[in-house]
């Protein structure tokens, strides 16, 4: 079966991931915690190589892509390896892609990994941390967090159109991160406030 036909028909696997994902974390839409426009708050987690992710501190300046998703999620088998091509669209910018493991036990999503021969940067949230602060709503949910630390934008589940919209929501946000960083860099004054009433060199001050 081609990667299209799967994706076309997981319609009935968001319906599963959804399942799952209230049955496992308890989570209903009328509880959904983290939406658009809410600041993330700081946390660190495990990466896959063993070192801490401190969020902001790592992410300073960048956009960000924060993907949740588990061994048990088919959607997800679908979805990791997409978002691997898309974490290649754009190397040398100023984006970064975070995928949470939802799994209690890091065994099982290491697994899952080998067997699908993926290389993710993934974020090991073994203790639920970053499930109690984002709250998804079914799996896998996605979160873009523009520099600034809030979120853009909230996706849950994976269809055909998912990754057209990551790029275009991806590529409005580091357009807009371009033309301020420009703006900055032609008015290196923007911002410095100038001298109080009364004491430039033309004020009568001293006389």
């Amino acid at each position: 079966m081609s990667l299209h036909d799967r994706r076309t028909g997981s319609a009935g696997l968001f319906g599963l991931g959804l399942l799952l994902a209230i049955c496992v974390f308890g989570a209903t839409p009328a509880q959904a915690g983290m939406v658009k426009g809410t600041t993330v708050p700081a946390f660190t987690v495990e990466k896959g190589s063993g070192e801490a992710f401190r969020f902001p501190k790592d992410a300073e300046g960048k956009v960000v892509l924060m993907n949740f998703w588990a061994s048990w999620c088919p959607e997800c088998k679908i979805e990791l390896p997409e978002l691997l091509d898309l974490k290649r669209r754009y190397e040398g910018k100023p984006f970064l892609l975070l995928c949470v493991n939802m799994d209690r036990k890091r065994k099982a999503a290491d697994k899952f990994l080998k067997k699908l021969k993926m290389d993710v940067p993934v974020l090991y949230d073994n203790d639920q941390k970053l499930v109690k602060i984002f709250r998804p709503v079914g799996v896998p949910a996605s979160y873009l967090i523009g520099p600034n630390g809030e979120i853009e934008q909230v996706y849950i589940g994976f269809d055909k159109d998912t990754m057209d919209t990551y790029r275009r929501d991806i590529d409005a946000l580091l357009s807009a991160l371009e033309k301020a960083s420009d703006g900055a860099a032609a008015d290196p004054d923007a911002g410095v406030p100038g001298p109080e009433p009364g004491t430039g060199p033309s004020s009568g001050a001293g006389r």
